[in-house]
Parts: C-alpha cells; sequence; structure tokens
C-alpha cells in the first residue's frame, strides 16, 4: 500500500482520505479453544493492516513535505479583491483580501478584512488605499449586486 491508495473511494480517486481500521474481538479469557485460533487470526491481520497503513502515512508525510518545498519555491503573483458577498439571508458584507495566486492554479488568502454592508465607504477608501501600497498590483472589484437581488 501507499500514499496514493489512501485517497481511493469506491476504486475512484478522491480528494480526501479516511483512514479507519477496525476488529472485533473477545477477551481472551472468555474464549474457548476452537474460537481462540479465530481471534488469533483477526488479531494478526489487523496488526498487518495498522503495519501497511503506518508505513503509507510515511509515504504521505513525505509527499506533504515536497509539496511544501514546491509552494515555498513556486513563483506566484498578489492580488488585491474587494468582494461584494450577499447572502440568500443577512446582510451584505464586503470582503478585502489580498490573495496569493500561484503558478498551478491555486490560491491562497494572505490577509483578509470584513466590512459590513453600512460600511460600504470604508471598505473602498481600505481597497483604495492597498492600492497605493502596493503599486503596480493586480486588482479585482466585484460590488456590483448581483442579478438575483
Amino acid at each position: 500500500m501507499n500514499w496514493q491508495d489512501l485517497f481511493q473511494r469506491y476504486g475512484n480517486p478522491s480528494t480526501e482520505a479516511r483512514i479507519e481500521v477496525r476488529d472485533y474481538l473477545l477477551r481472551p479469557d472468555q474464549l474457548t479453544a476452537e474460537k481462540i485460533k479465530h481471534y488469533d487470526d483477526s488479531a494478526a491481520q489487523t496488526i498487518k493492516e495498522l503495519e501497511e497503513t503506518a508505513a503509507a502515512l510515511r509515504e504521505y508525510r513525505q509527499a506533504l513535505a515536497v509539496r511544501y518545498a514546491e509552494l515555498s519555491t513556486m513563483p506566484y503573483t498578489l492580488r488585491l479583491e474587494l468582494i461584494r458577498e450577499k447572502r440568500w439571508k443577512g446582510p451584505v458584507t464586503y470582503w478585502l483580501r489580498l490573495v496569493r495566486a500561484y503558478e498551478d492554479g491555486h490560491e491562497e488568502k494572505e490577509a483578509e478584512t470584513s466590512y459590513p454592508g453600512n460600511k460600504r465607504h470604508e471598505a473602498i477608501k481600505a481597497y483604495q488605499a492597498a492600492l497605493k501600497a502596493h503599486p503596480g498590483i493586480e486588482a479585482k472589484l466585484d460590488i456590483e449586486k448581483s442579478r438575483w437581488e
């Protein structure tokens, strides 16, 4: 078993894994001579599964270290966003975010500040100040009402 095998769900690749190793055992002093072999085999099989899982998790940790090294050396660009968010229920919220966009397509938020809907002018003022503080940064301003509003 390797670490990729942990990310299989119903025979298909998955983005998440869940590890469960189960066994049903009875106390040895409650067993008869006929059942001891069955429970010994069961315990041995569970030990084997646990050892294979531990080895796969060690490989997974190595893969995590490799990914961390990739991310620390991968080129990225910064983007400043001011986004208006209106949920089905609840007030309007403005999100001012500084986002790190990596070359491989994934993004991470470096900083995030929320402003309630009645503080729209403060959000816009903070956005403009951040633009001045980061000249040449990619900017995204999305504060228009959605079509469904």
